[in-house]
């Protein structure tokens, strides 16, 4: 089992943003300028300059070892389970845990966990630092549409007193705090334990659509196109 497959779930769940489905450009309304004007220092407080490298790196790093010490604890089966293993064919396997799994195969495991999420938090914190400012102004543009002007003058108020301004600037971080995180600690488990389960709820209707085409199934102008797209020959890369 690759260490990125064990990290991958972790950074869904405890990054300060999470993945979220797109909404197309085309159907974003443009928001009042006036109203984006007022938006803009609120925005301003609350994302400040060089919050995503402190929280992606020093405050990530600080949580994803006990985050990770909670995954590898858990049943190996559970794992297969959320990759598809049949649960029936899963639950014959003993309860032999990764990390227990790991001691055998790599008692260095712990140590090469450390050295990646130490290099990669950073890592992600200086290239998610490069889009603050298009963060800062999509989230004016957020409070832009969802408050009027009375609204955000209040709220705007609010941030230029000591006590909201330390709210603002500390309201990100928030993602990050021991108490948050150690209740997300304690749902991972059940999570991916239920997973499963949680999975079949779009099984059914996924059995609804045809199945992906193959190579065979399309016509030479599809082919032509695939194989343009590619810059490779597509029945190669199928």
């Amino acid at each position: 089992m690759r260490f990125t497959s064990l990290v991958a779930p972790l950074l869904l769940l405890s990054a300060p943003i999470a993945a979220q489905a797109q909404t197309p450009a085309a159907t974003v309304e443009a928001v009042d300028p006036a109203l984006l004007a007022k938006a803009k220092p609120i925005a301003a407080v609350i994302l400040p300059d060089g919050t995503m490298e402190k929280m992606m790196g020093p405050m990530m790093q600080k949580m994803m070892g006990p985050m990770m010490d909670g995954m590898t604890k858990m049943p190996i089966r559970e794992f297969l389970k959320v990759g598809g293993l049949d649960p029936e064919q899963a639950d014959k396997l003993g309860e032999g845990t990764i990390e227990e799994m790991m001691a055998i195969i790599d008692p260095n495991f712990r140590k090469r966990m450390d050295v990646v999420v130490n290099s990669m938090m950073p890592a992600i914190g200086r290239f998610m630092g490069r889009y603050e400012p298009d963060m800062r102004e999509g989230m004016a543009e957020a409070f832009a549409s969802r408050y009027n002007s009375a609204e955000l003058d209040q709220i705007g108020a609010f941030f230029k007193t000591p006590i909201g301004a330390k709210f603002g600037a500390g309201f990100m971080e928030l993602a990050a705090d021991p108490h948050y995180i150690g209740r997300l600690q304690k749902v991972m488990p059940e999570m991916m334990q239920a997973m499963p389960e949680i999975m079949k709820s779009s099984a059914a209707e996924l059995e609804k659509l045809p199945k992906p085409r193959t190579y065979n199934d399309l016509t030479k102008a599809e082919r032509d196109r695939l194989t343009a797209l590619l810059g490779a020959d597509a029945k190669k890369a199928n």
